[in-house]
């Protein structure tokens, strides 16, 4: 793997070694005698700050702490709450709940996750950790640290979060305290109870020392959504004219006017999520006296989700010929289409994840100048998700309006009246295929369902040692080594059934090879009318509706129906498993999204402390990092609309397991920190110091997956004529044999994992300045540049040849059709290293506590990125990916010995999420139109956030306090966005998501 830059090895040893021998020379006496420090009693926000400034400058690295109040309790629901109120520091939501965390506009995945040092394991492919399952009652203290110092994990360009557990020690004594919580959100409508009991407490002379923690919650939330389908962005269409002669041929019929780029399907969304959270933390201490000190600590989270979710799915690609464009305005981006198809699909998700956090280990101090320090963690997540369920149901033949903007894409139904009336135009009897009618229930079809069980692993064991040596000299501190030894297991085993009921009953086949299986689809089978049909006509009894706070236009079955219609296929989808029948489609799913990868990595380390001169010290080093990384995958192909043949017919999903990728890297990672206490209230810091931040497994592991709806082509067999295309067997009437002669078309989109990816690595150079005037004021100042190598990066769209992909696809075990190695795909989807991007901002923090009570809490990040990527995927530059101009944090208040009142603002700008292809000229393929040679028009952002939330407390009697939130008052919804371009009419939407209030109110109790 490519070496660092010599320049940054360079500037760090200069800064820790040449400057060593001037240090020596300038040796003086330092002063034992120290100042007595006057205490200051203080409660509530201000105490919380306090402590906060205090941890801030003890610690070695640059860092920004949240600490708990005089209660010992933070204030918000979850550590990712907590933490967006640090400087440089923004969330990233869930379904209404904070869950990630960007550090300096960086995103999560930048962004290192540690529990008492440890690394966190996570039940994703993404390696950010979700900070939503630890309750923010459970901890001692949140640090982000924006320095890293050769003795720490140094993957992580953004900075590292460490949670810390509760310790008798650090909180210095004996306590025991209650929180009792209940939170409405006014989109859901339901109440939320939440109860925490933790303490500490010393025993047999303060040589041991407990602290624990017991949180129980359960919290009820509902999200409005409306999102693009899947991965497709928008498609161009233009208006036909049947009634128009096509002066080539002479045949009626022709596209008329501009062309505009309409979306393939849009999905209006509400997820209602039932969620219970119970963490249980243990953190035993031993401290026989000052030279040994023995730990075990451990931390469990069961988090359970039930979500249920309401999709109202608007497919106008199923107008997927030129003579269905019903209308279009290239004015006003309105569109009209015919044969179009509405679904409602109604889901019951049901996880569980489990996060099991331990770590053993101890600290020894040998003839006052050997310091032994050692840990042996193992974090553990697991989710399982059984029994998730869907049902189906659609109506075809349908009329569609639609038109994009970037808040909304407004759509609806219309009846051939309504189009005579609104488009008189138009001439209805040119078109056919518009014979459906959504508004009437009875005609929606039940289609399918499927049922899923999913179980998600990630493990990590971690073993690290550390020997310090404490030198008896007036300018070296203390030498210091280590070790730690890193292993990693992240796997998914999915199970997907599908399946498509009909009304023919089972056949004789379908009995022979399970009766159950016969069973099964007898009773599925009965009849779609007497399935679905009111009790009046014969039917269940069934009742629809639409759900309460939501944005749907057409009710949906109730919950009823869905688990009746879900039990018939239940007791036997075990002996469906493997089955091929053209009625029952054990999905490619079940098979294609399996993995399992390991990480495996070896770290040492040697670093110094040295005193340059009184009140500058010095902090040098190297880490040496080896990884080894290896993951299997799949070739896939799902086969959504390309049932051929009759009877028997033509199975054409895809599965063939990919060869394991294995990848072997190491660096060198040098750094210096200098710290300079300039006067007994000014503090300054300096360091320039290299880290790292590895792909995603997702990136990082070996798949391929063609998305749904594929062309297949007959190649021909005359120079010059375009070869026939088909996207489903409406016009083919093929048999499977003859599937054999065709060709995997070029306009397939293809998702590709890079097991070649290497991680992004990254000299950082950082300075800042601490002002503590007093206890009242504090004031910092920090700029920091970051020079990135191998940059990661998720692009959208570009072509390329398959024999030209960085990974080898085993294209030649697919029999059912021809997939050629040079074909050329003019849409794939994959992950690059880009050559290099760098990145620049400043800091500042401004807290002041007035003795009126009142005070200001705020912080301001600003800051910039360029990235440059290969001129075969983008010919300019672009900011870094989830990179943030501009965050905020405003926190006004008062508060005395009884009250406490707070508004506290939160800001940040748009960020680049996703890169659309746009090569240079000389890799553009030969007839492509202008926007479909150049994708920077898909470059999605996530557009900027603003929140507003006001806290309120009242201390009733010494120790008991009650407190009221009112969170989101503004009422924010996120909203994604593609960039657009002219035929778009500018900005388009790609995803919204709306949150409502939420408002809490609770007690805190404090016992002793």
């Amino acid at each position: 793997m490519r070496r660092w830059k010599l320049n940054a090895i360079s500037a760090a040893l200069t800064l820790g070694y040449v400057m060593i021998p001037h240090a020596m020379a300038q040796e003086e006496a330092k002063q034992s005698d120290e100042e007595a420090v006057e205490v200051i009693q203080v409660k509530g926000i201000q105490y919380s700050d306090q402590q906060a400034r205090l941890m801030e400058r003890e610690k070695s690295q640059f860092s920004s702490v949240v600490s708990t109040d005089d209660l010992g309790n933070f204030v918000d629901q979850n550590v990712a709450e907590s933490l967006r109120r640090l400087p440089g520091v923004s969330l990233q939501r869930s379904e209404g709940e904070g869950k990630f965390v960007n550090v300096r506009g960086l995103g999560p995945q930048f962004v290192a996750v540690n529990m008492n040092g440890a690394e966190m394991a996570g039940a994703g492919e993404d390696r950010k950790v979700g900070l939503d399952g630890i309750a923010g009652d459970s901890l001692g203290a949140i640090e982000v640290f924006k320095t890293l110092t050769p003795d720490m994990n140094l993957n992580s360009i953004g900075g590292a979060v460490n949670v810390k557990s509760i310790s008798a020690y650090d909180r210095g004594g004996n306590s025991l305290k209650l929180k009792v919580q209940d939170s409405y959100n006014d989109l859901r409508e339901k109440h939320s109870p939440k109860f925490t009991l933790d303490g500490t407490h010393l025993f047999a002379d303060e040589t041991i020392g407990i602290g624990f923690v017991a949180s129980m919650e359960d919290r009820y939330t509902a999200v409005n959504e409306q999102r693009h389908h899947s991965t497709n962005t928008y498609r161009t269409i233009r208006q036909w004219d049947p009634n128009a002669i096509d002066e080539e041929t002479g045949d009626l019929g022709v596209q008329v006017g501009d062309a505009i780029l309409a979306p393939y399907q849009v999905e209006t969304r509400q997820e209602v999520a039932d969620r219970e959270r119970d963490t249980v933390g243990l953190n035993l201490e031993f401290r026989p006296n000052d030279d040994n000190y023995f730990y075990v600590k451990g931390n469990y989270v069961r988090f359970t989700d039930e979500d249920v979710a309401y999709r109202e799915y608007y497919r106008f690609d199923k107008a997927d010929k030129d003579n269905e464009i019903m209308f279009v305005d290239a004015a006003t981006k309105e569109f009209v289409v015919t044969d179009a198809e509405l679904q409602h699909q109604y889901f019951i998700q049901e996880s569980e994840q489990k996060v099991k956090t331990f770590s053993i280990g101890g600290e020894h101090v040998f003839n006052d100048v050997w310091t032994l320090e050692y840990d042996y963690s193992k974090s553990r997540s697991r989710e399982d998700s059984v029994d998730d369920r869907r049902v189906q149901f659609r109506e075809q033949n349908i009329i569609l309006y639609g038109q994009a903007t970037q808040d909304e894409v407004f759509y609806e139904a219309l009846s051939p009246e309504e189009v005579i009336a609104q488009y008189p135009t138009v001439d209805l009897a040119g078109f056919g295929s518009y014979d459906g009618d959504a508004a009437n229930p009875d005609n929606w079809e039940f289609d399918n369902m499927f049922l899923e069980d999913s179980i998600r692993r990630d493990e990590i064991e971690t073993f690290k040692a550390d020997l310090t040596y404490t030198v008896d000299s007036d300018w070296l501190y203390y030498i210091k080594a280590g070790f730690a030894i890193s292993e990693r297991m992240n796997e998914l085993d999915k199970n997907r059934w599908s399946f498509v009921p009909t009304t023919d009953g089972c056949t004789d086949t379908y009995a022979a090879d399970s009766a159950e299986l016969a069973e099964c689809y007898n009773a599925i089978k009965i009849s779609q009318d007497e399935v679905i049909a009111p009790v009046a006509d014969g039917g269940l009894g069934y009742s629809t509706g639409i759900p309460k706070n939501s944005n749907f236009q057409y009710p949906f079955v109730d919950k009823k129906t869905l688990e009746y219609l879900t039990g018939l296929i239940g007791p036997t989808k075990y002996a469906v498993t493997g089955y091929s029948g053209d009625d029952d489609v054990v999905s490619f799913e079940s098979s294609a999204n399996d993995y399992k990868l390991t990480e495996d990595v070896n770290e040492v380390y040697v670093m110094a402390e040295f005193e340059l001169h009184e009140d500058v010290t010095l902090i040098t080093g190297v880490r040496y990092v080896d990884t080894e990384f290896s993951s299997n995958g799949n070739l896939a192909l799902s086969n959504d609309e390309f049932a051929v043949g009759e009877g028997e017919g033509a199975e054409l999903d895809v599965f063939v397991p990919m060869p394991q990728a294995t990848i072997t890297y190491s660096e060198y990672f040098p750094s210096a920190h200098l710290r300079w206490e300039a006067d007994d209230d000014l503090l300054v810091r300096a360091s320039i110091w290299t880290s790292y931040t590895r792909p995603t497994f997702k990136q990082n592991r070996a798949y391929a997956q063609f998305k749904n709806d594929i062309e297949l082509c007959m190649p021909s067999t005359e120079e010059g004529v375009e070869p026939e295309c088909y996207t489903d067997n409406e016009n083919l009437g093929a048999s499977a044999i003859d599937l054999q002669d065709f060709v995997l078309g070029p306009n397939n989109t293809l998702d590709l994992g890079n097991p070649n990816l290497v991680p992004m690595t990254a000299t950082n150079f950082d300075a800042s300045i601490s002002w503590y005037e007093s206890e009242d004021l504090f004031i910092e100042a920090a700029i920091f540049y970051k020079d990135i190598d191998d940059f990661i990066v998720d692009v959208q769209g570009y072509p390329a040849r398959l024999d030209e992909l960085p990974v080898t696809l085993p294209v030649g075990q697919v029999t059912e059709f021809i997939i050629a190695e040079d074909t050329e795909l003019q849409n794939i989807n994959t992950t690059i290293n880009g050559d290099s991007a760098w990145v620049y901002g400043m800091e500042l923090s401004y807290n002041q506590f007035f003795d009126w009570g009142g005070f200001v809490q705020s912080n301001l990040t600003v800051q910039d990125s360029e990235a440059d990527l290969d001129s075969s995927i983008r010919d300019d530059s672009v900011p870094l990916p989830d990179q943030a101009d501009v965050m905020g944090n405003l926190t006004v208040g008062w508060e005395n010995d009884d009250w406490s009142f707070r508004l506290i603002g939160n800001y940040r700008s748009k960020v680049l999420e996703e890169i659309g292809s746009c090569p240079a000229e000389e890799h553009q393929s030969e007839g492509l139109s202008s926007w479909e040679a150049c994708k920077s028009w898909t470059d999605k952002y996530h557009d900027e956030i603003k929140t507003l939330d006001f806290k309120a407390k009242w201390n009733v009697i010494d120790g008991m306090s009650i407190y009221f939130d009112a969170i989101n008052i503004t009422e924010h919804d996120d909203i994604r966005y593609y960039k657009g371009n002219a035929l778009t009419g500018g900005k388009v939407l790609s995803q919204r998501e709306e949150y409502g209030r939420t408002y809490q109110v609770g007690v805190n109790y404090k016992f002793y």
